[in-house]
């Protein structure tokens, strides 16, 4: 070990035997089904699927083609709890609320992300936010957004994210099975 390795804080993914999923030519990533992220893992980017009384609701910038689930940047020193708040509100109108890790992508830069350098490794959480209640987001919001039926919302979710349909959709199953157990 190289001295003064031991204190570095570096996150490794741990990708043996893994079908890697591209986004865009900038980012690779493997789908991790863990309901906790790694402790000291940078959040660059974040899903949040946000249900309230049994449907989704999808969004997309104004006059945008593409229905998906409300996503974005993380902001530096933001926590991840306060990131689905923020995204939730800001993009679907979604007020209070519980918040659930689905899961999360391991992401590593490629030679052609002009960001950061190749390899370099970070977490994209996907959440299932369980909305209060929903509020109008207005024009000044920047969003638009739709209601669906938890199927359609599921079948929009594939859509949007066709390479990430696993991870995309199981928040969806998530809030199913726990307003079947009732520990919503």
């Amino acid at each position: 070990m190289v001295p003064g390795m031991e204190n570095m804080n570096i996150y490794i993914p741990d990708w043996a035997g893994v079908t890697e999923l591209s986004l865009g030519s900038s980012w690779r990533a493997v789908w991790v089904n863990r309901r906790e992220l790694p402790e000291g893992a940078p959040l660059l980017y974040g899903y949040a699927v946000v249900v309230c009384e049994d449907k989704g609701y999808v969004t997309r910038p104004a006059g945008d083609v593409r229905w998906a689930a409300a996503e974005g940047a993380v902001n530096a020193d933001e926590r991840p709890e306060a990131f689905v708040k923020r995204i939730a509100l800001e993009q679907t109108g979604a007020q209070g609320g519980k918040s659930f890790v689905a899961g999360f992508l391991e992401v590593k830069a490629t030679s052609h992300n002009p960001d950061f350098p190749a390899g370099f490794a970070a977490v994209r959480p996907v959440y299932l936010h369980v909305a209060a209640k929903m509020q109008d987001i207005g024009k000044a919001s920047g969003y638009e957004r739709r209601r669906l039926p938890l199927n359609e919302f599921a079948a929009a979710l594939r859509k949007a994210y066709p390479e990430l349909h696993e991870g995309i959709t199981a928040p969806v199953d998530h809030y199913l099975v726990m307003k079947a157990k009732g520990t919503l």
